[in-house]
C-alpha cells in the first residue's frame, strides 16, 4: 500500500530568526532547555512576559495562560522558587509589572542582569505579538536562506500605545528589537540562559478560529515602513557603552549567533505563531502549551533524537487539525557543546513525570489541581481518576496498601484547572505539591464531531445545521437516539473540529495570507461547499460541484464525517497514558544500513529503558522504505495488539491484525515475547512514498478487542478478502469506533485487571484504564 505526501503541519512561531538569532533545529534547542533547567545551581531566575491586551491592534487570548503554564512548570517540575520568578503581564496588580516596554526592560535588568551570577540558571519567556522593523545595521541570518528578511529586525511588541497621527514614510513603534535582546543577554553574567519566544513577525490577523501573534497591520495608519523609536536606539547605545562594546564589536558578535546559552523559538523566518484553542475553551500559544506539556511528561534523560520523535508524536494530532505551517527553530551559543549534550540529566531531576500537580487542598475535601501534563483530548473529561505521587515518584497508599485515588469531578472555567475528591485514602495524606498520574480517563460514551457552520453559507445556515444534526444520527442498543455531529454557528471564539463553508470572496478574504495565490492553488472554486480545518485549510477531497445545495453537500460528506469522527476517537485513546510495560520501534525493513528507528515506549518503562538511540540525529524515512513495527511485551501475561495507519483525511487503515480467520490469535503477544508487524504470513507490505508525514496508532490491551475485530472482519469479508490491510472507510467507521470504545471500556472495568478502587463512578463515560490498555501515536517523516 502507498501513502501520499501531506505536508506536516507544526504548531510553532517566534521572532527568533529576525531577532538576529541564527537557526538550526528546534529539538536540539529543547535539549539545552531541559539540560539547563535540570541542573543543580546556586539559583534559578525566571522572567515571564505575557500580553493579551493591546491598544489599537488585535488582542490575543492565550499569552497569560502561557505565563501560567511556564510558571507551574518551573516551580513544580524544575524546582524554581516562586520568589525567583517575576511575571510581567496583564494580570499584574502592581503597575510596575504591567507589560509596557519600560517595565519589561527594567525587569530584565533588575531581576536577571543584576542578580544572576556565574552558574545560575536564567529563563526568559515572552508570549505576545511580534513584528519587524527596519534594522539600522542589518545582519544576514544564513539559516533563513531564501526566506531572509532583508534589512529587518524582529521585535517583541509591548502594550505601549502608539501615536496614531504619524505622517511621512516612517511609522515609529515602541517595540523591543532583537538587537536589544542580544545586548541584554550579553550583559548576563552566566552562560545558563534559556530564551523562549512565542511570537511571530510577519503577516497579520486571524485564520478561522486561530489567532496569529503578529501586528503587521500597523502600517495601515500611515507611512511605508516601521522603525524603532529613538528611545530604543538610545537604549542600545547605553547597553553597548556599559559593557564596553563598540558598534563594530557588537555587529561582529551578533553576526556569529546568540550571546548566551540557548534560544527556543517557535517559527522559521517566514512563518506565524498560533494562539490556539485547546480542549473546549483553553487558549494558549501552541508552542508554549505543547512544549511545557511535553516537559511535564518527560520521565528520564533522553537524547534529543528520542525527544524529537516523541515531541512530534505528541504535537501531530493538534497540528494536523489546524492545517498550519509552523516550524520550531533553535540556536545555541556559537562554540558551545549544548546541542550535543543529553536532552536531560536524570540525576538532577527530583520530580516524577506527571499529568498534574495538586495546588490546593480545602478542609471540605475539595482538591484543586493543575493539569499541565494532560493531553488536550482529555482536558475536558469528567470523572478522570488519578493516582497520587510524592515528589520522589512514590505512589501514595492508604493503610491497606491500596493506591490513593483522586477523581476529577468538576470542570472549571479553565480546563487545565480541575477539582475533585478522594476515592480512597484520607484527606490528611495528600498535600499541595503532590503529583497526579492518570489511571482512568472517562471518554464520552457517544463521541461527537464538532462542525462549525461558516457565515459564508449565509441564508443556508439553518438548513446546514439541521442537515448536520441528522447526518450521523444513530440508535444505541438501548434504543437511544444519538447525534454524532454537533453543529455550531462558527465564530473565532468557538472551538471546532472542522468547518463547513461555501467558497466565496468573503471566505477568501478571511484568510489573511501574504501570498493569496496559495488559496487559489489549494482551494476549490467559488460556490463549492467543502470542509476546512479550524485555520481554514481545505480538507482534500471534500469539495463538491458548483452551486451544490448545502443539504446535498452534507449528505455527500457523511462518509467523510464518519471517517473524521473515527480518527478523532482513536487519537483520544492514543493520548492516554499507560502503566502496561510495553516497548517497540518503527523501522525500515528494506534499507541495508537499517535506516531510521523510532522508539515507542509506555510510561511504565520510559524511565528504565528510555528507548534511546543515542545522540545520532533523527533520520527520516525515505521514498521507497518498507515500514515495519516491532512490539515487545514486557509483562508476565499475554497482551493483544492492533496497529492502524491514519492519513491527513482521517482515513484509518488497519494494518494488524491482518489475518481475518483468527483475529484474536493473530493479535496476541505472549508474555515476554515480541511481534513484528506486518508478519511475513500476512501478505502485507507498507511502502512509503513521496514526502510528508504519516501517523501510526498502536493499541495494546490486556484483553482482545473482540467487537472491533469482528467489525473489521466483516469489512474484510465484504471486500472478498481473508487477510491483508483493511480501510475502515470501506465499512462503517462509527459502528467500528463504538465497538472499539466498548472493548476498551470492558477491559478497563475488569477484564483481567484487578481494580484497587471502584470504577463504576465513570458509568456515564467510556473508561480507559492505564493498566488495561496502552496506546501510542507515532509520527513518521518521509522524504523523497
Amino acid at each position: 500500500m502507498t501513502w501520499k505526501r501531506r505536508h506536516f503541519l507544526q504548531l510553532f512561531g517566534s521572532t527568533l530568526a529576525t531577532l538576529g538569532l541564527s537557526q538550526t533545529r528546534f529539538f536540539t534547542q529543547a535539549n539545552r532547555y531541559g539540560r539547563v533547567l535540570a541542573q543543580s545551581t546556586p539559583r534559578k531566575l525566571a522572567l515571564l512576559v505575557g500580553i493579551n491586551a493591546y491598544p489599537e491592534v488585535s488582542d490575543l487570548r492565550g499569552c497569560l495562560n502561557d505565563v501560567d503554564l511556564q510558571y507551574h512548570l518551573l516551580v513544580h517540575r524544575f524546582g524554581f522558587h516562586p520568589d525567583d520568578i517575576v511575571r510581567v503581564w496583564d494580570n499584574a496588580a502592581d503597575p510596575t509589572l504591567k507589560p509596557s516596554r519600560d517595565n519589561i526592560l527594567r525587569a530584565f535588568q533588575e531581576h536577571l542582569i543584576a542578580q544572576a551570577k556565574p552558574g545560575d540558571v536564567v529563563v526568559f519567556h515572552y508570549s505576545g505579538h511580534g513584528s519587524r522593523v527596519i534594522d539600522p545595521d542589518p545582519v544576514r541570518v544564513a539559516a533563513c536562506g531564501d526566506n531572509q528578511l532583508e534589512g529587518l529586525n524582529g521585535t517583541l511588541v509591548p502594550n505601549d500605545p502608539m501615536d496614531v497621527n504619524q505622517s511621512g514614510p516612517d511609522v515609529v513603534v515602541p517595540d523591543i528589537m532583537g538587537r536589544s535582546l542580544f545586548l541584554l543577554t550579553h550583559a548576563l553574567d552566566t552562560e545558563n540562559v534559556t530564551m523562549v519566544l512565542d511570537s511571530c513577525y510577519s503577516g497579520a490577523g486571524t485564520r478561522g478560529n486561530v489567532t496569529v501573534r503578529t501586528v503587521g497591520s500597523r502600517l495601515s495608519r500611515s507611512g511605508d515602513r516601521l522603525v524603532a523609536s529613538e528611545a530604543e536606539l538610545e537604549f542600545q547605545k547605553k547597553l553597548m557603552a556599559d559593557h564596553n562594546l563598540t558598534l563594530e564589536d557588537f555587529q561582529k558578535e551578533r553576526g556569529l549567533g546568540i550571546a548566551r546559552g540557548v534560544a527556543l523559538g517557535s517559527a522559521s523566518c517566514n512563518q506565524e505563531a498560533l494562539d490556539a484553542v485547546f480542549g473546549d475553551n483553553f487558549n494558549a500559544g501552541a508552542f508554549s502549551y505543547l512544549l511545557t506539556r511535553y516537559l511535564w511528561q518527560l520521565p528520564a534523560s533522553q537524547s534529543f533524537t528520542t525527544v524529537q520523535a516523541n515531541l512530534r508524536r505528541s504535537t501531530y494530532a493538534e497540528a494536523e487539525l489546524r492545517g498550519y505551517d509552523q516550524e520550531p527553530v533553535l540556536e545555541v551559543k556559537p562554540g558551545s557543546d549544548y546541542s550535543s549534550q543529553p536532552f536531560y540529566v536524570l540525576s538532577n531531576l527530583s520530580t516524577p513525570p506527571a499529568d498534574g500537580v495538586i495546588t490546593n487542598v480545602s478542609e471540605d475535601g475539595t482538591i484543586e489541581f493543575w493539569l499541565g501534563g494532560t493531553a488536550t483530548q482529555t482536558l475536558t473529561s469528567v470523572n478522570t481518576v488519578f493516582t497520587v505521587r510524592t515528589a520522589a515518584g512514590e505512589t501514595l497508599t492508604d493503610g491497606d496498601g491500596e493506591a490513593i485515588a483522586l477523581q476529577k469531578t468538576t470542570l472549571t472555567g479553565n480546563p487545565i484547572v480541575g477539582r475533585g475528591k478522594l476515592l480512597t485514602g484520607e484527606l490528611s495524606q495528600v498535600s499541595k505539591g503532590m503529583f497526579l498520574q492518570e489511571r482512568i480517563v472517562g471518554l464520552p460514551p457517544n463521541p461527537q464531531l464538532v462542525v462549525g457552520v461558516d457565515p459564508s453559507l449565509g441564508a443556508e445556515t439553518e438548513t446546514a445545521i439541521a442537515a448536520l444534526e441528522s447526518a450521523l444520527e444513530t440508535t444505541t442498543a438501548a434504543g437511544q437516539s444519538v447525534r454524532r455531529i454537533r453543529p455550531v454557528v462558527f465564530d473565532q471564539q468557538q472551538p471546532v473540529d472542522y468547518i463547513l463553508a461555501r467558497v466565496n470572496d468573503a471566505l477568501r478574504q478571511s484568510v489573511d495570507l501574504e501570498d493569496p495565490s496559495t488559496i487559489q492553488a489549494d482551494w476549490p472554486s467559488d460556490e463549492v461547499v467543502a470542509l476546512f480545518t479550524p485555520t481554514l485549510a481545505f480538507v482534500a477531497r471534500t469539495d463538491g460541484s458548483h452551486g451544490e445545495p448545502v443539504t446535498a453537500a452534507v449528505n455527500r460528506l457523511i462518509p467523510a464525517f464518519k471517517t473524521l469522527l473515527a480518527s478523532k476517537v482513536l487519537r483520544a485513546i492514543a493520548h492516554t497514558s499507560s502503566e502496561l510495560q510495553v516497548t517497540g520501534e518503527i523501522f525500515s525493513a528494506s534499507r541495508p544500513d537499517g535506516g531510521p528507528r523510532i522508539a515507542i515506549t509506555s510510561r511504565a518503562l520510559d524511565g528504565a529503558t528510555g528507548g534511546d538511540r543515542g545522540d545520532a540525529p533523527l533520520r527520516p524515512f525515505t521514498d521507497g522504505d518498507v515500514m515495519q513495527l516491532e512490539v515487545s511485551n514486557q509483562e508476565e501475561r499475554p497482551l493483544f495488539v492492533s496497529c492502524l495507519l491514519v492519513n491527513s483525511r482521517g482515513e484509518v487503515a488497519v494494518l494488524h491484525p491482518a489475518h481475518w480467520d483468527a483475529p484474536e490469535d493473530a493479535s496476541r503477544i505472549g508474555a515476554k515475547e515480541s511481534l513484528v508487524i506486518p508478519r511475513q504470513e500476512d501478505d502485507v507490505r507498507v511502502t512509503l512514498q513521496g514526502s510528508g508525514f504519516l501517523e501510526v496508532i498502536t493499541l495494546v490491551s490486556t484483553e482482545p478487542l473482540r467487537n472491533a475485530l469482528r467489525g473489521l472482519q466483516t469489512i474484510a469479508r465484504g471486500q472478498g478478502r481473508s487477510r491483508g490491510e483493511v480501510r475502515t472507510s470501506d465499512g462503517d467507521p462509527v459502528s467500528l469506533i463504538d465497538a472499539l470504545l466498548g472493548d476498551v471500556d470492558s477491559a478497563s472495568r475488569g477484564g483481567g485487571v484487578t481494580a484497587d478502587y471502584e470504577i463504576s463512578s465513570t458509568s456515564g463515560s467510556r473508561a480507559v484504564d492505564s493498566r488495561a490498555i496502552a496506546a501510542f501515536t507515532t509520527v513518521l517523516e518521509v522524504r523523497s
